[in-house]
């Protein structure tokens, strides 16, 4: 029986004691056409050899000295990890039924005796390698379409944030004093949410890379409430009256009802931090007038990074301040305005935002 090209091309691994043996299974399957064989008559080395190797099938002695060929099994499970399925051709001259069962649960799937029948060595080898090239394929099917389904996920949720940004900007280009305001605060508020992560402050699997990336897409979002309010208001270059401040207040609630109605997680966090990045820790903020940890923290860290990046930049109605000003403001405000953990997350890492406002300046 000559094998196909697809199945001459196996890699298959003998284990024999025997030297005779070895070679006679070779000869065997190297006139058949197999390409790929390796021998070995230790056991012990047999386990390396698999181990370290990529092979489609070991053809493998059972009654064998220092490990017989159920312990070699056994062995490489326990080295994969206990896996289930082990393309073994188990080879003996044993016809006890217990050993048969044993060598069945150890991981064999079939079996050749001794003396070796040449007219069934082949066709029990291309039967098996069949099915393992048609498992291997299937797999390597189900992993390729795993990594497509996961990188078309990946471009799908950038495409989201992207248009997510965008539109925060958006609102902001009605402000044209504010210039890179809104992908400042973006980047302080993931850099932020990092640190408090990483110094295992937040629970409930907030802190992870995937989470802060969120925190720092809907952060752009902040103002888009600002879209509602009239020009007259948003671009008055002196101080609002009280009328005009309770107008402006408005783009909390405007916001959240743009954001509104989405089940994916960066919308709705987006809505999250539209709605309460003026919510005070002392509960004296708006629009619900939310205290503490009432707050969600999207919207606490967003509390900090907001006023900090206002502060230290021009307006139409205020100069900027330094930097020492506006931190000095932070630490005052810290346990009345803003959650302390969150201000002093920012202050600590002082030295990274200003970076960002560097790379990011007007």
């Amino acid at each position: 029986m000559q094998v196909t090209v697809e199945l001459s091309q196996a890699n298959i691994l003998i284990v024999d004691d025997q030297p005779a043996n070895n070679r006679l299974m070779r000869m065997i399957l190297e006139r058949a056409g197999f390409k790929n064989i390796t021998t070995t008559f230790d056991s012990r080395e047999s386990v390396r050899l698999y181990l370290e190797g990529k092979f489609d099938l070991v053809l493998l002695d059972y009654n064998m000295p220092e490990m017989n060929g159920i312990e070699v099994m056994q062995a490489i499970r326990s080295a994969k990890g206990n896996v289930h399925y082990l393309p073994v051709l188990m080879i003996t001259a044993v016809v006890d039924r217990e050993v048969r069962h044993a060598a069945l649960n150890a991981g064999a799937l079939d079996f050749l005796n001794k003396p070796l029948d040449h007219m069934e060595v082949v066709p029990r080898v291309c039967n098996l390698l069949t099915v393992h090239l048609l498992k291997k394929g299937f797999e390597d099917q189900v992993r390729i379409r795993t990594r497509q389904l996961q990188e078309a996920n990946e471009k799908l949720q950038r495409a989201k944030m992207e248009v997510i940004h965008r539109l925060g900007r958006a609102a902001e280009f009605r402000d044209n004093e504010t210039g890179n305001h809104v992908l400042r605060m973006s980047r302080y508020a993931g850099l932020v949410c990092k640190v408090l992560g990483s110094g295992g402050r937040m629970g409930d699997g907030l802190g992870t890379s995937s989470y802060c990336e969120c925190v720092e897409s809907a952060a752009a979002m902040h103002d888009v409430g600002k879209i509602g309010i009239p020009d007259a208001i948003l671009l008055k270059p002196g101080r609002l009256t009280d009328e005009e401040f309770a107008e402006i207040r408005k783009h909390t609630e405007i916001g959240a009802e743009i954001l509104g109605g989405g089940q994916e997680e960066p919308l709705m966090m987006a809505r999250t931090v539209a709605l309460t990045h003026h919510e005070r820790w002392d509960g004296q903020g708006y629009p619900r007038g939310l205290k503490g940890e009432e707050i969600p923290l999207p919207g606490r860290i967003c509390a900090v990074v907001d006023v900090f990046d206002a502060l230290v930049s021009p307006r139409p109605y205020k100069k900027a301040w330094s930097v020492e000003e506006a931190v000095a403001l932070l630490i005052r405000d810290k346990g009345s305005h803003f959650d302390p953990r969150i201000v002093d997350a920012f202050v600590a890492n002082l030295d990274d935002i200003l970076k960002i406002r560097e790379e990011l300046k007007d």
